[in-house]
C-alpha cells in the first residue's frame, strides 16, 4: 500500500471490506479467504505468494510489469472514453 500511496482505510474502502476486518487482518493476522486473498493481491499488483511470504516470485517482475500497463491502458481508455462523450455531446 506504501508503494502505491493508498490509505489503509482506502484500500480497505477499494476492496470492499469493512475498515476494521482489514484491520484485523493486518495487525491481529486473522486470517482471509482466498478469493479475498486475490483480490487484494491483483489490486496490489502482487502475487498472493508474496501477500503470505513476503518474497517476490520468480515471476514477480512480469506480473508488475504488466499491472503497469494495464493500469496505463486503462488511464489512456478513461482519457479517449471522456474525449468520445464530449464529441457525442457536441453533435
Amino acid at each position: 500500500m506504501k508503494a502505491h500511496k493508498i490509505s489503509q482505510r482506502k484500500f480497505a474502502e477499494y476492496i470492499n471490506v469493512p475498515y476494521s476486518t482489514f484491520n484485523s487482518w493486518l495487525y491481529y493476522k486473522r486470517s482471509i479467504e482466498v478469493g479475498t486473498a486475490y483480490n487484494i493481491a491483483s489490486a496490489l499488483g502482487v502475487t498472493v505468494e508474496y501477500l503470505v511470504t513476503g518474497r517476490e516470485g520468480k515471476n514477480e517482475e512480469e506480473h508488475l510489469k504488466q499491472t503497469e500497463i494495464r493500469k496505463t491502458a486503462g488511464a489512456e481508455m478513461k482519457k479517449l472514453l471522456g474525449k468520445l462523450q464530449e464529441e457525442v455531446v457536441k453533435l
